[in-house]
């Protein structure tokens, strides 16, 4: 915890978020799986979007997102080298909690999955994160998702 003399002082582990220190000059990947559902009610499905909440400090940036499918296919989601298209998810914890939380810039990009992608084989996000060259950056993770369809 926060300050313990047994813990390295440094993070909120209250189970908010995932978080990584990324060392200098380094690229991470990081992989998320996800339940695919091949048919509902009898119908095939499709994968329509693919949604990421994260937040990076200290210099890190997201530099690339890729689906993979059925374990070889790989899908770049966005352009390597490039930050992710990503809106501000502000929150504000309650006041009787509020010195519980920690101070969060949190960003969510939601990527369409143009054409539609056949649900055959389970999928799994890949993000890569990088850090600046002279200092380690930060990478905290707050939840992904996906969303399906039943029409190409």
């Amino acid at each position: 915890m926060d300050g313990a003399e047994w813990s390295e002082g440094e993070g909120f582990h209250r189970g908010f978020f995932s978080s990584f220190r990324i060392r200098a000059g380094k690229a991470v990947w990081f992989h998320v799986p996800f339940p695919t559902p091949t048919e509902l009610q009898g119908s095939a499905t499709y994968l329509d979007a693919v949604s990421l909440l994260f937040e990076t400090l200290d210099g890190a940036q997201i530099n690339w997102m890729v689906l993979q499918h059925g374990g070889m296919e790989r899908l770049p989601l966005t352009e390597r080298l490039r930050e992710p298209p990503a809106v501000d998810v502000p929150f504000d914890p309650p006041e009787l909690w509020r010195e519980y939380y920690p101070a969060s810039s949190r960003r969510l990009s939601v990527l369409p999955i143009r054409p539609r992608l056949p649900m055959q084989f389970g999928v799994q996000l890949c993000v890569m994160v990088t850090a600046p060259d002279a200092v380690d950056g930060l990478v905290r993770f707050y939840g992904a998702g996906v969303d399906f369809a039943d029409k190409a």
